[in-house]
């Protein structure tokens, strides 16, 4: 059994001329302890080698680019729905931060940055005698 889509005319134009990238800001959920902040950014369909995570003076900057899939040879797009996107944020921090132990992680389109303080920032308790 043969199935058709019906796919109106004008939407070969749509399909067939290019697409710039629109740029997302991505949501973002901000956390914090004693030791350090966590921030975990929706990148969808970022690849990890697309993703770019920069800390300059107080400022964490991070995002990516989705990219348009690989499509096999010899295919007829009927509908191509998938945008381009390019993802931006920033965020002041507003502590020190041990810059040699920022890591960054990418999983299932999730960014997660582990910002953790420094020594000088953390609650110290004093036991009282």
């Amino acid at each position: 059994m043969l199935i058709r889509f019906a796919v109106p005319s004008h939407l070969d134009e749509l399909i067939d001329a290019p697409q710039a990238a629109t740029q997302v800001s991505p949501d973002v959920d901000v956390m914090e302890n004693d030791n350090e902040t966590v921030i975990v950014a929706e990148l969808p369909g970022v690849a990890k080698e697309d993703v770019s995570v920069t800390f300059e003076g107080d400022v964490l900057s991070f995002g990516g680019e989705r990219k348009r899939s690989q499509l096999p040879e010899n295919v007829r797009v009927l509908l191509n729905e998938q945008k381009i996107r390019s993802y931006r944020r920033s965020l002041r921090i507003r502590h020190d931060v041990d810059r040699a132990a920022i890591s960054a992680t990418l999983e299932q389109g999730l960014l997660r940055i582990v910002l953790p303080k420094v020594a000088a920032v953390k609650p110290r308790v004093i036991e009282v005698r």
